[in-house]
């Protein structure tokens, strides 16, 4: 038996820690043993068969080891692979490439697909060109991803129909307030003026003064129906389109938060349907609302145009900047803007300005279904 004597590091310091391990010869080291018990798939391939596979690559693909080995490799993936899985074959086989990383399905023996990860690598085998490589089983993986990107997507859709429930909502309670509550006010309005009018005689000073205290109440009873009208579902934004309706509302913060704004539109109408130019109006509304709870701005500025490709929108504030706040548990402010651009087809970002401040984007490549007279 052979005794190997291994010197102390620190009794010679003029020996390097990897002269000290070059005195175990690499074929004392069990590779072998430690790849037939690796938990990660090991395989050879020579003439594009799997000429070795431990146990757990065959495993994979739900064979015994030895009635895998000798099966052709595009018998081992299902037919949509096929082209990839040769490709990248030839091109490590050609030398184009000395290793690949990539992600292919399999097929198992009962026809089941199996999502691998596989790392392979050019190696010589009998003097020939061969792969050996390493696999990984990722199929629960896929799974768990495929279910959270679903999971998403019925999110998303869920927040459309809040999103679209919300907005029809409020159309038919900004009419039920200015119709109906609008004109029953009106109406009581009416009768007080009567009352007014009658008691405007000597010996009715005191009702007089009662009806006169009652009309202003109303009148200011009816401007603030219209006011909540307006906050559910702006008229202009139906009958003057969203070019006017974002003019009326940025005058309505400023004269509320006595905030300077700055309004840059197009003359012409902007070109969106509008169902699109509601969710634009929204994320405006949403965004100033930001400003006025938490920017402490003294301006506020936007712009807005299109042409034949593209909608684009930018609103500015001296405030002092969305980074300068840590974001609040529960704000769901921006995920509101976001979902809500991303419905519409829209690139939403909200970022510091180079000036400081706050500055929202809003991009939007146009399309047929988002032009319409109505925006």
């Amino acid at each position: 038996m052979k005794t190997v004597v291994v010197q102390s590091l620190s009794a010679t310091s003029d020996l390097s820690t990897a002269a000290a391990l070059g005195a175990l010869r690499l074929a004392d080291v069990p590779f072998r043993g430690i790849v037939e018990q690796s938990l990660a798939g090991v395989y050879v391939v020579l003439d594009e068969r799997f000429m070795y596979a431990n146990d757990t690559f065959a495993a994979m693909f739900g064979y015994a080891r030895e009635e895998f080995i000798g099966r052709h490799m595009a018998d081992c993936v299902t037919p949509d692979s096929v082209p990839e899985v040769m490709q990248n074959y030839q091109r490590r086989i050609g030398g184009e490439v000395d290793n690949i990383h990539y992600f292919t399905k399999g097929v198992r023996k009962d026809g089941q697909i199996v999502h691998l990860e596989l790392h392979a690598s050019r190696v010589e085998c009998q003097g020939r060109a061969a792969l050996t490589g390493v696999a990984l089983d990722v199929t629960e993986r896929v799974r768990a991803q495929e279910e959270l990107r679903q999971s998403r997507e019925r999110l998303r859709e869920l927040a459309q129909h809040i999103n679209a429930a919300r907005e029809g909502e409020r159309a038919r309670m900004a009419r039920e307030v200015h119709d109906v509550l609008g004109g029953m006010l009106t109406s009581a309005k009416f009768d007080l003026s009567r009352i007014l009018r009658r008691t405007a005689v000597p010996g009715q000073e005191e009702l007089h003064g009662i009806a006169t205290d009652l009309v202003l109440l109303m009148q200011e009873t009816i401007d603030t129906a219209r006011a909540i009208s307006e906050e559910l579902r702006p008229a202009s934004l139906d009958l003057l389109g969203l070019g006017e309706a974002l003019r009326q509302w940025m005058t309505q913060f400023a004269r509320r938060y006595g905030v300077d704004v700055r309004v840059t539109l197009p003359d012409q109408p902007l070109p969106l349907a509008s169902a699109v130019a509601t969710q634009v109006f929204r994320i405006v509304q949403e965004a100033l609302t930001n400003v006025a709870r938490h920017a402490h701005a003294k301006t506020v500025e936007l712009e807005a145009g299109a042409d034949a490709q593209a909608f684009w929108l930018r609103l500015r504030d001296d405030g002092c900047g969305i980074g300068a706040k840590p974001a609040r548990h529960g704000a769901m402010g921006l995920f509101s803007m976001t979902e809500r651009a991303r419905d519409i087809g829209a690139v939403l970002d909200v970022h510091d300005g180079p000036e400081g401040g706050t500055e929202l984007t809003l991009c939007m490549a146009l399309r047929a279904k988002h032009q319409g007279p109505s925006a």
